[in-house]
């Protein structure tokens, strides 16, 4: 009876002393958790103050940069400011004022741009120039100001003065796309699709808005189906369903256009959807957005984007 009362208090210390151990683990597992926690907010802090040091330097780089251009540019000030859009004939009048850094008497300046050389008036020690500028600019099409004295020609581009793209001003810049869920088989492409659909507003006051939204269908560059969903996008639906079914078979290519009129009669057009399939293992589905808008006046000519 003594031996089996030793046996069992043996049994009961060696339960103590493991649940002690397990205790003690779960006590050092817990003071790690708190290790690895405080490590990962330490690792949290100094990423955020790399980042912060990362934005400063660049801050700082631009200010030294905008600084040594301001030091190494002939002019003292550059000013500009743009007038209403003519439709007419897709222009926008511009005012330029300069004051250079130094001057005489004979001191003449032009500028070259859009294809035209223009001129300034002075008027003291200010230089200002008025003339129209298309709106359909090439990107980093920037001035290129000459300033004549002395016999001598000194150039300066004019980065400051912005008048490239400046359609994105004044028009309503169109973006939208299908998402498609699209089946080829039987001789039939079946699409049932949700079009996304957004006409970002102009960065200028004027209430330049999009007054009608079609969905063009096009097969092998031949439009075959249209349909106007002008309500559907004024009553800012979101997800417009997009479902059809068409003839089709292997080397068809198939293409939904958003094509969007606005209030000044320019016409937007965007690709929303593609598919080219051209055997059972070669495919081509792509959703074509954003950068490829086209725009066209009222006659139809294309004026920007595209390769008409």
């Amino acid at each position: 009876m003594e031996e089996n009362k030793r046996k069992f208090n043996w049994k009961i210390a060696v339960i103590i002393v493991m649940a002690g151990l397990l205790i003690f683990c779960l006590a050092k597992i817990n003071d790690m958790s708190d290790e690895i926690a405080s490590l990962q907010n330490s690792v949290s802090n100094l990423q955020h103050q790399i980042s912060n040091m990362n934005s400063n330097i660049d801050s700082i780089y631009n200010n030294v940069d905008e600084i040594l251009k301001k030091e190494a540019s002939l002019l003292s000030s550059v000013d500009y400011t743009l007038g209403e859009l003519d439709t007419e004939n897709h222009t926008v009048p511009v005012t330029v004022k300069l004051t250079p850094k130094s001057l005489t008497d004979d001191t003449q300046m032009t500028m070259k741009v859009d294809g035209q050389t223009i001129s300034f008036e002075r008027n003291g020690n200010e230089f200002t120039a008025t003339f129209s500028v298309g709106m359909f600019l090439a990107f980093n099409d920037y001035p290129m100001l000459n300033i004549v004295d002395d016999g001598s020609t000194k150039t300066e581009l004019l980065e400051s003065v912005e008048l490239t793209t400046l359609y994105t001003r004044y028009l309503p810049n169109l973006y939208g796309y299908v998402t498609p869920f699209d089946e080829f088989k039987n001789g039939k492409l079946e699409i049932d699709g949700t079009l996304q659909f957004d006409a970002k507003p102009t960065t200028t006051d004027g209430a330049v808005s999009i007054t009608k939204v079609e969905l063009v269908t096009v097969k092998n560059k031949q439009e075959i189906a249209r349909t106007d969903v002008t309500d559907k996008v004024k009553s800012d639906v979101n997800h417009i369903p997009v479902q059809a079914t068409y003839d089709a078979k292997f080397g068809d290519e198939f293409c939904i256009y958003i094509v969007a009129e606005d209030s000044l009669g320019y016409t937007h057009k965007v690709p929303a959807y593609y598919w080219h399939e051209i055997d059972e293992n070669t495919s081509e589905a792509v959703t074509p957005v954003g950068d490829s808008e086209e725009i066209y006046d009222k006659n139809g000519k294309l004026l920007t984007g595209g390769n008409e």
